[in-house]
Parts: structure tokens; sequence; C-alpha cells
């Protein structure tokens, strides 16, 4: 098994500056989505639960894939191998689609 070398695969910190963008991605769609939460409570505290039980826990997954991709990736240059495919973008595109149907929603019925 070959040793890990300390350090970043390359100078110019690719991996690690796509991944914090990522995060900075996911984070602001929780956030967003508490803020619409909160909104839509207001309204009616069944269908703020329900938004938030199917799409907060899409935003940690979406958290995990990121942190996941990041190690994978960082793995994969280090081997010469082909990166990961694109379970993570497919994730945020499924985040940003309920998150927009939810906001369509409290628009149309409140």
């Amino acid at each position: 098994m070959a040793e890990r070398p300390d350090g970043p695969w390359d100078p110019g910190l690719q991996v690690e500056r796509t991944t914090l963008a990522w995060l900075r991605t996911v984070l602001a769609f929780v956030v967003g989505l508490l803020m619409l939460l909160r909104l839509l409570g207001h309204e009616s505290v069944v269908a703020a639960v329900g938004c938030a039980v199917i799409t907060l826990p899409l935003g940690l997954l979406a958290g995990w894939l990121v942190w996941r991709r990041y190690r994978s990736s960082d793995q994969r240059l280090r081997e010469r191998v082909p990166l990961p495919g694109g379970g993570l973008p497919a994730a945020v595109t499924v985040l940003s689609v309920l998150a927009g149907c939810s906001g369509l929603f409290y628009v149309l019925v409140y």
C-alpha cells in the first residue's frame, strides 16, 4: 500500500477550493430552506414540517456527498484514475427543485 504524502495533491488547491464552493452552496441552500420554513410555519405548521422532513435531510445528504467526493477525488487524483461520477450534482439539482417547488407552493397557496 502506497504511503499518502502529507499536503495537498496540487499546489493550487483546486480540489479543496471546489469542495469549499460546494459546501458554501449546500450551506446557502440549507439557510434558504430554514428561512422558507420559518415563513411557511406562520401559515401552516403541517406544511412547514412536511417541507422540513423532505428537504433538510437532502441538505445533509448533499453535505455528506461533498465530503465524500472530496475524499474520493483527492485519492483518485493521487492514483491518476478518472474522477467520480455525478451523484453530487444530481443531489444538488433535486434539492434545488424541491426548494423551488416549496417556494412556488408558498406563493400560490398563501
